[in-house]
């Protein structure tokens, strides 16, 4: 793990799992202006450029205030420093490919990423967290519910991250809280030329709009931080595209 300056041993922290890129990016960002430390988590060294470059923008606005820590989580990593003061972790870092049922080698690749592996990080930060009295939230998808027919293993395995959250707030209650952020459709992917597709969904969306990384941000901080008594629960974030029935 890498810190361009000293930690401030009494900061609180958050680590934010793909904290450095899309949504997980602007997590870190809001987290950082709410007055935390912040671990920015990336998955392999093709990224640490990248995650480095956010690690440095935070420090600057605040010395010490934000660490990087390079760890693959299929391979089930327990977070390294037991000195510092964890008190949330936003499990963010996703793997979106396609898959269909058989494909095996997806589903298990899913499973690790999005579910076992974040349980392994809990799992070593958890005295931290019940010490400190903190919170989890995690990053899941709408389509959990809604499911497209592109994504069999991915999906499963986010319904599973969800169904961790739920769990671990029963289990780890009253100490520490555990959410779920389900987002519908956000900033489209690069590259995106599905045309018909981008206008059905807008059309489904009773907000007429997609969702920014900021917006998903404010979730993600307000679960965190300020909703004291919500626990266990998953917050849709979808403009009213669940609710409706055009």
């Amino acid at each position: 793990m890498a810190s361009a300056e000293p930690v401030n041993a009494a900061r609180r922290w958050a680590i934010v799992t793909g904290g450095s890129v899309r949504g997980g990016l602007a997590i870190s960002r809001r987290l950082h202006a709410r007055g935390l430390g912040v671990v920015v988590h990336h998955g392999s060294a093709a990224s640490a450029a990248r995650a480095q470059a956010v690690v440095d923008e935070l420090n600057a606005r605040v010395p010490g205030s934000a660490r990087r820590w390079e760890a693959a989580l299929q391979a089930h990593p327990a977070f390294p420093d037991a000195t510092l003061d964890v008190a949330h972790v936003v499990c963010n870092a996703s793997r979106l490919a396609p898959s269909e049922c058989g494909d095996m080698d997806a589903a298990e690749l899913d499973f690790r990423i999005h579910v076992s592996g974040h349980a392994a990080l809990l799992a070593s930060v958890e005295p931290s967290l019940r010490r400190l009295r903190g919170s989890v939230v995690a990053v899941g998808d709408l389509q959990t519910q809604q499911p497209n027919r592109d994504h069999v293993w991915y999906l499963v395995a986010k319904a599973g991250l969800e169904t961790l959250m739920r769990t671990l707030a029963v289990q780890w209650a009253p100490e520490v809280r555990c959410n779920v952020v389900a987002p519908g459709a956000l900033a489209w992917h690069a590259g995106w030329s599905d045309e018909p597709r981008r206008a059905a969904i807008l059309q489904s969306i009773p907000l007429a709009r997609i969702g920014s990384f900021d917006e998903l941000a404010d979730c993600v901080a307000w679960l965190a931080l300020d909703a004291g008594y919500v626990n266990g629960q998953v917050l849709k974030m979808d403009g009213g595209r669940s609710a409706w029935l055009p």
